[in-house]
């Protein structure tokens, strides 16, 4: 009986660590906090996007792939200012799945947001949620999170 409960055991783990090797995950992100002036500072999201694979932009029409979105987390001591910017134009194709112009990024995405801090110190939180496509298959919306300490 031991024999058994070891075999099933081990058997889970080894599918476990299978299953954890074959998740996808083609955008790869870099954050980097620029000060502005002494009141406000500029997150930038960076994303290296895999060969193949399609991140989306931040104004993706309605009904079609989940658009690239930095929130920010409520916090003492800052408030972001207006909403993010694209720091590079997508590019802007028909998309035949959705059946709709979409704008995307290959290789490489920026975005930054402005951020008031209005005291210090503070720590700055949030998070991208983002979605990417292949030829073949659309992955399912990620949050990928973020953390400053201002100073």
């Amino acid at each position: 009986m031991k024999k058994n409960v070891f075999a099933i055991v081990v058997l889970l783990a080894v599918s476990l660590v299978s299953i954890k090797a074959q998740m996808k995950e083609p955008v790869k992100w870099k954050f980097e906090l620029k000060e502005v002036n002494q009141y406000e500072v500029q997150v930038i999201a960076y994303a290296t996007v895999e060969e193949g694979w399609k991140l989306y932009g931040l104004n993706v029409p309605e009904g079609g792939p989940v658009s690239t979105e930095i929130t920010f987390e409520k916090g003492d001591g800052y408030r972001p200012l207006k909403s993010a910017t694209e720091v590079q134009k997508p590019t802007v194709k028909h998309d035949d799945v959705f059946n709709m112009e979409v704008p995307f990024f290959k290789k490489k995405a920026v975005f930054s947001q402005n951020v008031r801090v209005t005291q210090k110190p503070s720590t700055i939180k949030g998070y991208v949620t983002f979605m990417c496509c292949d030829d073949e298959t659309c992955l399912p919306p990620t949050d990928v999170e973020f953390e400053f300490k201002v100073d």
